[in-house]
């Protein structure tokens, strides 16, 4: 039940902020909108004002902007988007993008502010630091480490009796004593848990593992001006390195055919909100500011029926000098649209194959 509130709330923001960016735009430079929704039909209540329908509807998965002629009618409509100019369409259009990073920078911002947990470094500024860490950022499904009762975001403070001062030192105290069980001393929330497992030799790994993966972590505290500073810095970098993964993901995919089994879709999204919401807010702010820039670079991509797609044939248009056939490119958005549904169709079976054991033990524990 956290996960799907967490999940709701979560992505209905940063949906509604999308759609809001081409909402405040359109009108500010003139182009008619007929109606902006809050959630997704079916309609609960809406009424008009100036000309625009406000409604609110059932499914609350952020929302949605309806701009006049977006789909190429309106054409005798000065205030149709279709009759506007190219730096117009492309603002517009570039809104919903701008308005996800915007809000990414403002979530790292705050995060650095009142301070944020993130990995630690030899470059982060120790005077910054408080509350350092070996957390748990990874458990692999059905590993020594995930049958032991490990979680996400466990904080690892001893083993075998040994204080952990970072997770080099646990690393190498597991590689040299990888034969024998640890007894972990772990801290969950306000718990404090004794846990314990033995390595063994799990998927295509010819060593004994766990079958963790551990960050160094700490809660790391600016001035005002230097968060602002460093939530633009890390969601810049974050863009590039989401750009990077996309661009990666794409070429497995037309060059083997294969999906990466570390992507998820909205099953995996969910598990994670639910993860992240039990470990505090501050955790809550950075996922979401990570999913914010994730919805950018998505929308961003050149891919017909996305932001990136529309913008893409307006520089064509603009570049060829006359307009692209109307009926070939709404053909070509749909056809994309259809093939990104099957895409998102495919992601959450392999989730539910990931998750589907966790989910029906969630679903046990509601009733």
């Amino acid at each position: 039940m956290l996960s799907i509130i967490s999940f709701v709330l979560i992505l209905g923001v940063l949906v509604l902020a999308h759609e809001l960016g081409h909402f405040v735009t359109a009108i500010k430079l003139g182009v008619g909108v007929e109606e902006f929704g809050i959630g997704f039909p079916p309609k609960i209540f809406s009424f008009k004002r100036k000309g625009i329908v406000y409604s609110i509807n059932l499914l609350p998965l952020g929302g949605f902007v309806k701009i006049k002629g977006e789909n190429g009618d309106e054409v005798e409509d000065p205030k149709s988007f279709v009759n506007q100019k190219a730096w117009k369409k492309s603002l517009i259009l570039s809104a919903g993008v701008i308005m996800n990073f915007i809000l990414g920078f403002v979530f790292l911002s705050i995060g650095f502010f009142v301070g944020l947990p993130q990995a630690i470094d030899k470059n982060t500024p120790t005077d910054n630091i408080t509350e350092r860490n070996v957390v748990v950022a990874e458990v692999l499904v059905s590993s020594p480490a995930d049958k032991a009762g490990l979680k996400l975001g466990d904080k690892i403070i001893s083993i075998d009796g040994q204080s952990i001062a970072d997770s080099e030192f646990l690393y190498t105290y597991i590689q040299e004593h990888n034969q024998q069980e640890f007894n972990l001393n772990v801290l969950r929330g306000k718990d404090t848990l004794d846990i314990k497992t033995k390595p063994e030799i799990f998927a295509e790994n010819q060593e004994p593992i766990l079958g963790i993966a551990m960050l160094d972590t700490g809660i790391v505290h600016y001035g005002f001006w230097t968060a602002l500073w460093q939530g633009l810095k890390s969601a810049s970098l974050m863009t590039w390195l989401i750009l990077a993964a996309f661009g990666n993901l794409l070429k497995d995919l037309f060059s083997t055919g294969h999906l990466s089994p570390d992507l998820s879709g909205p099953i995996g999204v969910a598990v994670m909100s639910g993860q992240v919401a039990k470990l505090g807010f501050v955790y809550i702010l950075n996922f979401a500011a990570i999913l914010s820039l994730n919805l950018a670079v998505l929308n961003i991509l050149p891919i017909p029926a996305l932001d990136g797609g529309r913008l893409f044939f307006v520089l064509l248009e603009k570049v060829r000098g006359k307009k692209m056939g109307e009926k070939f490119e709404a053909i070509l958005h749909n056809s994309f649209f259809v093939l990104l549904m099957l895409l998102i169709l495919v992601i959450t079976w392999h989730d539910f194959v990931k998750y589907g054991a966790q989910m029906w033990q969630g679903v046990k524990n509601i009733f």
